[in-house]
């Protein structure tokens, strides 16, 4: 029986090394049609690297910073995870970081880094209500960051987003922030109503018999649990570990922080002096909008999005190396690390696994 289940086991993760792979091929196909493009439209056909921007002293800034993005994503999970009461490693974590950046950027509307990362942890032996408490947690305070601010920077200065200059989508964007966060605010703090959502779509479910009685007694009986877990993990955050929860909160600001520090550091690189407000304010409305993007990566709607923005600061030549660029640093060095834990973490477990068998 065992030998069955270790056998299913490795069957649904080479499947899932396959899926991977196709979509990080579609991935890398869509971000290359997407710079093609660029190159054409804003560069008239002529990608021209500004040498300032190669300096050693702008390479040694955006390494540096690259190092610290890359460590400020593993700190703001592991301070979750300690306000959860639950210690792993965090260097475990770090590894973590580059499977979550490479799934969730291969995936539609980045939805699959955050199960990938709980696949690791319950591997590692974190029950899986809290590994999914820590992601969501994780994943939650950005979101609060980013759809609470995103509205209010469009409203005071519309005039730097002359895209959304008509109140009617100023409006939508409020409403669609405001919905967002009241369906955060419900996951935090009014859990039943959740779990009753999911049980009335159990009992739908069985009522068209597409799941028999049995199967429907182990799904809620498994919910149930997990559920219960969840819950207990975010009042565990709120209630028990305030230093934790606070640093998580800290870490969390600090890598959005460095995230949006790129492109200052780019725009800078190629001699510009734009406001640095600007440039953050530009970071935050094309963060928001990359969570509706229905593209793997947010690719197109994020290259698009940022070169409207960001053509208000630099001249037309340069927008498609600035965009090339930030989405090097900020995606595509993440993902390729990503691919690669990701990949060796699913085929040398699974070759641990067949050898101790």
């Amino acid at each position: 029986m065992d030998d069955m289940q270790s056998k299913s086991s490795h069957t649904s993760d080479k499947h899932k090394l396959w899926v991977y792979l196709g979509l990080g091929v579609l991935f890398f196909v869509l971000s290359y049609l997407t710079v093609l493009f660029m190159h054409n439209h804003f560069g008239s056909g002529k990608l021209r690297f500004p040498p300032s921007i190669l300096s050693g002293k702008t390479l040694t800034v955006l390494a540096v910073l690259l190092a610290l993005y890359f460590l400020s994503d593993g700190l703001r999970l592991y301070c979750v995870i300690r306000a959860l009461g639950t210690k792993i490693p965090f260097f475990f974590l770090l590894k973590l970081v580059f499977v979550n950046i490479f799934i969730s950027n291969v995936t539609p509307m980045a939805t699959g880094g955050g199960f990938i990362q709980v696949y690791f942890m319950t591997r590692r032996g974190m029950p899986l209500g809290q590994a999914t408490a820590a992601t969501s947690l994780r994943t939650i305070l950005a979101a609060l960051i980013l759809f609470m601010l995103a509205p209010i920077i469009i409203w005071v200065d519309p005039n730097q987003f002359s895209m959304f200059s008509t109140h009617h989508l100023l409006y939508l964007i409020t409403i669609v922030s405001l919905v967002y966060l009241t369906i955060l605010w419900i996951i935090l703090f009014r859990i039943r109503v959740v779990k009753r959502l999911l049980v009335f779509s159990l009992r739908l479910l069985k009522q068209v018999r597409l799941l028999s009685p049995k199967r429907y007694r182990r799904l809620y009986v498994k919910l149930s649990a997990e559920l219960r877990a969840f819950s207990k993990g975010f009042k565990t955050y709120f209630q028990k570990n305030i230093k934790w929860a606070l640093l998580s909160v800290a870490a969390t600001a600090l890598f959005l922080l460095l995230l949006f520090s790129f492109s200052i550091v780019l725009v800078r690189g190629m001699g510009y002096q734009a406001s640095l407000w600007t440039m953050l304010a530009f970071q935050v409305v094309i963060t928001f909008f990359m969570y509706f993007a229905p593209t793997p990566g947010a690719t197109g709607i994020a290259e698009g999005g940022y070169a409207l923005l960001f053509a208000q600061v630099v001249q037309r030549e340069d927008i498609a190396p600035l965009v090339l660029s930030w989405r090097f640093m900020t995606v595509y060095i993440g993902v390729v690390i990503g691919m690669i834990v990701t990949f060796s973490g699913l085929f040398i477990s699974n070759l641990s696994s067949s050898n101790e068998g």
